[in-house]
């Protein structure tokens, strides 16, 4: 009952009772979902038609051919360094001494979400080469090669990954250090100058880069997901 004896309009009470901040993170959620659901979509349709169609495998086959027969000696170099910037084994050692510069900050929520975020993904891109078993490319003069499966592409999800976390990391610290714009070109420039790389260096098929993009991409939406689901429960995660 309100001062005239009448009770309160209900559509008020419950607009009063809804916070602003609880219904942009359901907003937030509801973008990440959508960017997760689109992502997958992408990489089965890319899976499929690696799979099952001859049109994919054309173009792949094109690419490669065509980067492979127009090499540069300084260029080729470039580009071994830059993959090795993109490289699993080379990012998963920096996420750790990352996550630990952040524990000994006593940011023990980001230190855990960052090691999980990127250890998880490399697992899952192992299990997906190992579930799907493609080869590599095969040329007779190759720049370099590599015994292991090649779709989808590690660099590509891990780069994927990696720099796009720190993006987001940019995008929504407290402090803005960067601009957010800065943040994300930046990203999606070094990303895109891995996954060109392993194409260029004849290790991977452009739908082994497409296929590892989406399967980054889905993953890092997964995982903010999840974060931001336990956020309230452990106020140490990071804001992503």
């Amino acid at each position: 009952m309100n001062s005239r004896g009448c009770l309160p309009d209900t559509a008020s009470s419950l607009t009063l009772a809804v916070r602003p901040g609880s219904l942009r993170i359901e907003t937030e959620q509801r973008r990440a979902l959508l960017v997760f659901l689109a992502a997958t979509a992408g990489f089965a349709a890319i899976t499929a038609a690696m799979l099952l169609g001859d049109t994919l495998d054309a173009l792949d086959v094109m690419a490669s051919t065509w980067l492979h027969a127009h090499p540069l000696s300084l260029f080729t170099q470039a580009m071994i360094a830059v993959s090795f910037l993109g490289a699993p084994s080379t990012l998963m050692p920096v996420s750790l001494l990352i996550a630990l510069f952040l524990a000994f900050r006593q940011r023990f929520g980001e230190s855990w979400a960052l090691l999980a975020i990127v250890l998880g993904g490399n697992l899952l891109n192992y299990y997906l080469k190992q579930l799907i078993q493609r080869g590599r490319p095969v040329f007779d003069d190759p720049i370099l090669t590599l015994p292991t499966y090649s779709f989808p592409s590690g660099h590509a999800m891990a780069s994927t990954v990696f720099y796009g976390l720190l993006a987001v990391y940019a995008a929504t610290a407290r402090r803005q250090f960067i601009d957010r714009r800065t943040a994300v070109f930046g990203a999606a420039t070094m990303i895109m100058l891995v996954c060109f790389s392993r194409i260029y260096l004849g290790l991977h098929y452009l739908s082994d880069i497409s296929a590892g993009m989406m399967e980054g991409i889905a993953w890092l939406a997964l995982c903010t997901m999840a974060v931001r689901s336990r956020r309230d429960r452990w106020p140490g995660l990071p804001r992503l």
